[in-house]
């Protein structure tokens, strides 16, 4: 779960393909922490998205689902979750209910290792063929190992202490190590569940996997356009045509996977970024509107209080005096 701004290193960037260029907790490092709450983000969900880097949560009170490449997994108080790179997720209250979670964004490119360390044990790890996500569970002695680590690494994050870079480094290869492990166990479980079943059954198996994958490959296009394109008017056909699916298709991929129509996702994106920029920048209200793609200042107006539950000029004055409880947090991961 990320917010859109820390203390060391700046606001991220969102490209426009829809992916997030994170500026780390260190110049020139690879890792970035974050604590934080659902209950800052508008209407308790972050925004679908993907990056390069390794995303971990741990969900500290209370709990929180967590959508991935088209799976919903609950987080529950004290289990955490590894989300792969380039997977597409987000993170939400299913229930309304709040939690205080740790956040880790871990970049596996910048670690600094060997080539033959990097293609031998950390790429691999990122394979398309491998689990999207692994839940954490403290009952697990690899997990457990997993969770100790990133509270180690926010606590050096923290302190500022003057090796916490070693600090963090060494337990980057930690968690790699155990990842590995993970991963390879998570492999054999699946050959083992797979493999004794009639071939009428993989047949089946198989098309579903195609079928989702190919799914998720629509929606991963899709939200890239949206994400290139909100701030001029779109169209459903348009959208569509970015998925290289029909109309039809594209409404219930967006239904069955982020619980939205194609166009209140568009919608959901035009005002996380209103929030960006009426928190982080001094542009007129009227501006903001524009650049979201939400050009009629009285529609913006009434757009945008739907969702914040305040109008832009309300929200702007609530932030001078530390009295909003959205402050551009918006992404999970």
């Amino acid at each position: 779960m990320i917010e859109k701004h820390s203390e060391r290193g700046g606001p991220f960037v969102v490209r426009t393909d829809g992916s997030e260029r994170v500026r780390y907790d260190y110049p020139s490092f690879f890792s970035y922490a974050h604590r934080g709450r659902l209950s800052s983000y508008p209407s308790m969900r972050a925004e679908c998205h993907w990056h390069d880097d390794w995303e971990f949560l741990v969900a500290e009170h209370g709990h929180l689902t967590y959508f991935v490449d088209g799976e919903r997994v609950t987080i529950r108080e004290g289990q955490g979750i590894f989300v792969n790179a380039r997977r597409l997720h987000y993170g939400y209250s299913e229930d309304g209910s709040d939690c205080e979670f740790l956040c880790m964004l871990l970049n596996q490119m910048r670690a600094g290792a060997t080539k033959d360390v990097l293609e031998r044990y950390l790429l691999p790890i990122g394979d398309t063929s491998r689990p999207p996500y692994l839940l954490l569970d403290a009952a697990d002695g690899n997990a457990d190992v997993i969770l100790h680590m990133l509270t180690t690494i926010s606590a050096a994050n923290e302190s500022e202490m003057p090796a916490a870079q070693l600090t963090i480094l060494s337990c980057f290869y930690a968690i790699a190590q155990r990842l590995t492990t993970m991963m390879d166990d998570a492999d054999v479980k699946r050959m083992h569940i797979s493999g004794p079943l009639p071939l009428t059954i993989h047949a089946g198996t198989a098309y579903q996997e195609r079928h989702r994958t190919g799914r998720i490959a629509s929606l991963t296009a899709m939200v890239d356009f949206i994400q290139s394109n909100f701030s001029r008017p779109l169209t459903l056909a348009e959208i569509a045509s970015a998925g290289t699916v029909g109309r039809s298709t594209c409404a219930s991929i967006f239904r069955d996977y982020l619980n939205q129509s194609p166009i209140e996702y568009v919608t959901d994106v035009r005002i996380r970024k209103a929030v960006e920029l009426l928190s982080g920048t001094e542009l007129p209200i009227s501006e903001v509107g524009i650049r979201c793609g939400l050009r009629s200042p009285g529609f913006f107006s009434r757009t945008f209080r739907s969702v914040i539950g305040v109008s832009p000029l309300t929200y702007r004055k609530q932030l001078r005096n530390d009295l909003s409880p959205y402050r551009a947090e918006t992404r999970a991961g």
